[in-house]
């Protein structure tokens, strides 16, 4: 245990002095990617190891083989994206690291049952200071969620008594016109009959005068 210590302290103090490693015209032009690629050139400065040029990948930059790829705690690194990948962490030798793409509500739960399983979790500095911040985000998203549920209930009540007090208004005019052609049927009704017994009368009165006309001629 002491020897694995002493050895992860030298290859923090190696990792402060390290270069880095990138493939050559990084630094000064845009539309190369960050990246390493061995120099392969005939006259390369960096692959003849010129004095001056970036440093060439050598085997004397590596780790300990008895640390390498641990954590800087000392333990291995397990990635998780499940209850059960956490159940089979190692708390003494391995810790885990939970995955990018598992969600904040399971995230909770993963650390609360490393909390419990005493299972150190690499890629989280502060459990309960998570635990706080996405509690407050899915409180502030809850109550976005209702406000929203609201204003939709408010808009189809809305609707609703707009349906209804259109509904009401049509009917009232349907009514309107049902009892105007109504009264404008009864209306011709009565002048019909007003047109027929003024043509009676006048009928009537020829006739009278007719049988005058008789009674002088007799």
């Amino acid at each position: 245990m002491e020897d694995k210590k002493r050895l992860l302290a030298t290859r923090n103090k190696a990792k402060k002095v390290k270069p880095r490693f990138v493939v050559k015209a990084t630094n000064f032009s845009a539309r190369v990617k960050e990246r390493w690629r061995f120099p392969r050139g005939r006259h390369s400065p960096i692959r003849q190891k010129d004095r001056g040029k970036p440093v060439l990948v050598s085997i004397g930059y590596r780790s300990p083989k008895e640390v390498r790829g641990l954590h800087s705690s000392g333990l291995e690194r397990v990635m998780v994206h499940t209850e059960s990948h956490l159940l089979r962490v190692d708390s003494k030798t391995q810790g885990a690291v939970i995955g990018s793409g598992v969600g904040q509500k399971k995230k909770l739960m993963l650390l609360k049952l490393a909390a419990e399983k005493k299972i150190k979790v690499l890629n989280v500095r502060d459990g309960a200071a998570l635990t706080t911040k996405v509690m407050a985000a899915f409180d502030v998203r809850k109550k976005a969620r209702a406000e929203k549920m609201k204003q939709q209930v408010s808009k189809t009540e809305e609707k609703k008594k707009r349906a209804e007090e259109k509904k009401k208004k049509d009917d009232e005019e349907k009514t309107k016109k049902d009892k105007e052609a109504k009264q404008g049927t009864q209306s011709s009704v009565e002048d019909q009959l007003q047109s027929v017994s003024e043509a009676e009368q006048k009928e009537l009165k020829e006739r009278e005068l007719a049988e005058k006309t008789l009674t002088k001629r007799q």
